[in-house]
């Protein structure tokens, strides 16, 4: 029976092979787009390298069009300075219980002071690099005594990754070089001995090749606090003897590996850089033609006597005789006009690049044309508009990588007691459900806003004509439905008892109020009553005289 070492590396090889059809795409994409990434890719000669020389880069304007990307995708899905998630219950009627809001409001608060206190915030907008320069990225989250949760944040050829049968990262694989110091620090005396010597004789930067793999465990048994959901190997790859460094387990899944967009069952997913590939890399071919081209203009290649020689210096002298000073001849003068050419082919390529990675959505203000600036309804339509290219990726983002780290942090956050005692009326509920509330996640919902502003005003227009035709419109359930999109905090929106207690105290002050008014008149008809009664006419009162003409 094969050893657990032996299950990894053989599972590791296959993981190597499907992997392999993307690494050319991936190091050509890097060497354009962020020479510092993927250094990973020559497993053998280039796994200790930290950044790569690169000779073949002449424009970078394809590194700043995705990190404007990066950017935006940060702002705009999980920026730490406003809120881009939200609690709830999957039953609708909970979430009318005042103590189930102000408890769920109560965790979310604790789990954004949590996200802040780590590095996740960092880690995730190298995440959103990745993502749109190779399609798939990842980060492994680890707990930590001190801060609670260190996120590892991963580069593409560093990681494997393998999917489960809901079309779901569920494994990942990762080469995680460490010194000889940190391997004694993680390890102890589990290394072997070769790291052990090197450690001992203070060659504590020797470099040891840790691999590590996370994976759903196989005797994962539901229920029982003690079992691990995934189990975790480490092993060292020198090492010859069949043994591994650690194996422990996680709760949660530690890690998380979305991917921009799919191609039916692939494994990793495709990016903008990968559909924009042809124009970056025209892009520098280009580049190099234009500086060719002016120093064709600016020192063109001369023909000359023999044992005439020029410095090709501006300033210098050279000494000739005269019958010499015709001698020089520039067989191809290059036209200036190419410049201009070639200026406007590379405009068009930086347009080409800012389409594909999405930068001009994300500089669709600073970037528009006309007078400025324009109003505030065009602007929005505009992006309304753009943003519904980026829905798919949206989905996948909050699905794969938010909503994961969102488990994970719960979790955590639980089994250290770091979270407010659940109320009695919740006690039967077994999960909670996150809803995003993100500027993007916003912007993609807020699309229906504009039906349900159109219904409003089309009822209440008709309702000038036919008054009862504002009877068919349910507005309690129009304003949650409308704060629902729009990611209003459930605090601002009173619950449906709240209301009808708010309605019922107006009607009785209403009532009140209307009786008050009639108290004049009642007190007058009272006294006009006492007046007749005491008023005699021929012996008898006139109110019964009146009452008896009556």
């Amino acid at each position: 029976m094969a050893s657990i070492r032996q299950n990894c590396e053989t599972r590791l090889t296959g993981m190597k092979s499907i992997r392999s059809d993307y690494e050319a795409e991936w190091k050509e994409i890097a060497r354009f787009c962020q020479p510092a990434r993927s250094r990973f890719m020559n497993a053998d000669t280039n796994k200790t390298a930290r950044r790569a020389r690169n000779a073949k880069l002449y424009d970078e304007y394809a590194i700043g069009s995705y990190r404007t990307l990066a950017n935006g995708m940060t702002s705009g899905l999980s920026s730490p300075s406003r809120p881009w998630k939200k609690l709830s219950t999957f039953d609708d009627a909970l979430m009318d219980e005042p103590e189930v809001r102000f408890w769920l409001s109560e965790v979310d608060r604790r789990m954004d002071a949590f996200f802040a206190k780590t590095n996740f915030y960092g880690a995730a907008k190298t995440g959103y690099h990745e993502l749109g320069l190779f399609g798939t990225e990842a980060c492994v989250m680890t707990e930590h005594a001190q801060l609670g949760m260190v996120c590892h944040p991963l580069t593409a050829g560093e990681y494997w990754i393998s999917m489960s049968d809901a079309m779901v990262p569920d494994t990942l694989y990762r080469r995680c070089p460490m010194t000889a110091r940190q391997a004694v620090q993680s390890f102890g005396n589990s290394v072997s001995q070769v790291v052990r010597n090197a450690y001992d004789r203070s060659d504590k930067e020797y470099l040891v090749d840790v691999f590590q793999a996370i994976e759903p465990n196989p005797d994962w048994q539901p229920g029982n606090p003690f079992s691990r959901r995934f189990r975790s190997v480490y092993w060292d790859e020198k090492d010859q003897a069949d043994t591994v460094l650690r194996v422990s387990g996680y709760h949660d899944q530690p890690f998380w590996a979305p991917r921009w967009d799919l191609t039916g069952s692939d494994c990793y997913g495709y990016s903008p850089a990968m559909e924009g590939l042809a124009s970056i890399r025209e892009l520098q071919m280009q580049n190099k033609r234009e500086n060719e081209a002016i120093d064709a203009i600016v020192k063109p290649e001369k023909v000359t006597k023999p044992g005439l020689k020029l410095t090709g210096q501006p300033g210098n002298i050279v000494s000739a005789a005269d019958v010499d000073k015709d001698s020089v001849m520039v067989p191809y003068q290059m036209p200036w006009q190419a410049l201009e050419q070639i200026a406007n082919k590379i405009g068009r390529l930086y347009q080409k690049i800012d389409a594909t990675s999405y930068a001009d959505l994300f500089m669709a203000i600073t970037n528009m044309q006309g007078i400025q600036p324009r109003n505030i309804e065009e602007i929005a339509a505009r992006n309304e508009e753009k943003l519904t290219q980026l829905g798919p990726t949206i989905e996948r983002v909050n699905n794969e990588k938010l909503a994961v780290a969102i488990d994970r942090v719960f979790g955590i956050m639980s089994r250290g007691n770091l979270l407010p005692p659940v109320p009695q009326s919740m006690m039967g509920e077994s999960e909670i459900k996150v809803e995003f509330v993100s500027i993007l996640t916003q912007m993609q919902r807020m699309v229906g806003l504009g039906q349900i502003e159109r219904t409003a005003s089309f009822v209440g227009n008709l309702a000038g004509v036919f008054p009862e035709a504002a009877d068919k419109l349910n507005t309690d359930e129009m304003i949650d439905e409308y704060a629902d999109r729009a990611g209003t905090p459930p605090k601002l929106i009173r619950t449906n008892e709240e209301v009808l207690k708010l309605r019922q105290t107006r009607a009785q002050q209403q009532n009140q109020q209307r009786m008050a008014e009639m108290m004049p008149a009642v007190q007058q008809g009272a006294d006009t009553a006492r007046l007749l009664s005491e008023t005699d006419v021929n012996g008898q009162p006139m109110l019964d005289t009146l009452l008896g003409a009556g």
